[in-house]
């Protein structure tokens, strides 16, 4: 093998780890924002408001539709 081949070889090599530490990147990022936007949902959950208790007059009101 001459040198241009190996010098070839190893820019593709090199440019191929490259593209694979993005694509390891993008996909820790997508994964940091699904599990932020799953903590938000569960907070949100545990806000939401409860039922009305049942009054003593007889009419129940609830907030839910």
């Amino acid at each position: 093998m001459d040198t241009s081949a190996i010098a070839g070889s190893a820019l593709l090599m090199q440019s191929g780890q490259t593209q694979q530490a993005l694509s390891v990147s993008m996909m820790k990022r997508a994964a940091d924002a699904q599990n932020q936007m799953a903590n938000m949902l569960a907070q949100n959950a545990q806000q939401a408001a409860k039922p009305a208790q049942q009054s003593g007059n007889g009419f129940n009101f609830s907030t839910y539709a």
